[in-house]
């Protein structure tokens, strides 16, 4: 659940930054580093529209889908042959998230959701990184590489369909 949160808001972040794209792809390291210092890097791939689809595909160290709407998201777990299809009752206003944004310095962003500060860095019209401290008191660090913005993404791309025998719990 606790990765589900980082996603749900991260997600809401880049959506905020990338209102004038019509879509953006990019290649990602996730670094999550605990208390006690030891850190764990997640590698994948992440599409998004902005219409709200999102796609991130985990690589590494597991396989890992999970899509996002405008009213849930399903996680596709393989390894665990598992699927968690939830709900965004609780979705920031991504209007307000982007107004809010302050630039705090040149390609320097701060904003705040649910007790979370995200600082967001961006280069030439891409965002670089997004760091932040999550309710476990991780720190989390989201690289963005080889990012292409407005291509074609096809609908298809973003309709998740639940492998036959997987078990499906719903939150």
């Amino acid at each position: 659940m606790r990765f589900f949160w980082i996603f749900f808001c991260l997600t809401t972040l880049l959506f905020a930054k990338i209102e004038h794209f019509k879509t953006i792809q990019s290649d990602f390291t996730q670094k999550v580093t605990n208390d006690q210092n030891k850190t764990i890097i997640y590698q994948g791939t992440f599409f998004a529209t902005n219409d709200k689809k999102a796609l991130w595909i985990y690589e590494k160290p597991v396989a890992k889908k999970i899509y996002f709407n405008n009213t849930r998201v399903l996680i596709i777990e393989p390894e665990l042959e598992q699927v968690i299809i939830t709900t965004l009752e609780n979705t920031p206003n991504i209007a307000q998230l982007l107004q809010e944004a302050k630039e705090v310095s040149p390609h320097k962003y701060i904003t705040k959701y649910q007790e979370t500060t995200y600082t967001i860095f961006t280069q030439k019209e891409s965002i670089e990184k997004v760091v932040y401290r999550d309710k476990l008191d991780n720190a989390v660090e989201i690289l963005f590489s080889n990012q292409t913005t407005n291509l074609f993404l096809d609908d298809e791309l973003f309709k998740a369909e639940i492998p036959r025998g997987y078990d499906i719990v719903r939150e």
